[in-house]
């Protein structure tokens, strides 16, 4: 295993119990992922990837997940083929397949398409609101935006609900701040 996620790149720590903890580099998709081996007994190959939050929260992994799964097995296979690594497993696919575990179907790029639009989609209208919540608070002239009826709030009570607005966007990043730190210890 060790050669293996060398090859790949990814730099490792042996942890107790015979378990490898990866890191996988930043992509364009994610911020990283935690990539976690170890061999159970009988020889079997467990391995599980999982998303790194950095800054904002990894809603979607856009198959990253599955891919590098798929990548490592592959890499692993391979090297047994060509015996370059030892044979530690008969038939590692098969057995979590025959433990009721259902393959990921491949090809799945529309769905990482549709991730993408709707992350893109939410990020656009938070911050919309954000914008309009500042320029209402620095002018006293509050657009919201909405579906085929948008309203527009001037004076004081502009000011009241920007103020709210901004409120409720300075919790939202306290609390995804305080979840990161957590997490880090």
């Amino acid at each position: 295993m060790k050669s293996a996620l060398e090859d790949l790149g990814w730099s490792y720590n042996v942890l107790a119990g015979g378990e490898f903890l990866a890191s996988v580099p930043f992509s364009g998709w994610t911020w990283g992922e935690d990539f976690k081996v170890r061999i159970l007994p009988g020889g079997v190959i467990e391995a599980e990837s999982k998303c790194i939050t950095v800054r904002l929260p990894q809603v979607f992994d856009f198959g990253k997940n599955r891919r590098n799964v798929e990548t490592f097995f592959a890499l692993v296979e391979h090297g047994i083929r060509q015996g370059v690594y030892e044979r530690p497993v008969s038939a590692t696919k098969q057995e979590s397949v025959g433990q009721g575990e259902q393959a990921a179907p491949k090809h799945a790029w529309s769905g990482a398409l549709f991730g993408g639009c709707l992350i893109a989609t939410l990020i656009l209208v938070t911050l919309t609101y954000f914008i309009s919540a500042v320029v209402g608070l620095l002018t006293g002239h509050l657009y919201l935006p909405g579906r085929g009826h948008s309203g527009t709030i001037h004076g004081a009570w502009a000011r009241i609900i920007s103020v709210i607005i901004l409120a409720v966007f300075a919790w939202i990043l306290v609390r995804v701040l305080r979840g990161r730190r957590k997490r880090r210890v």
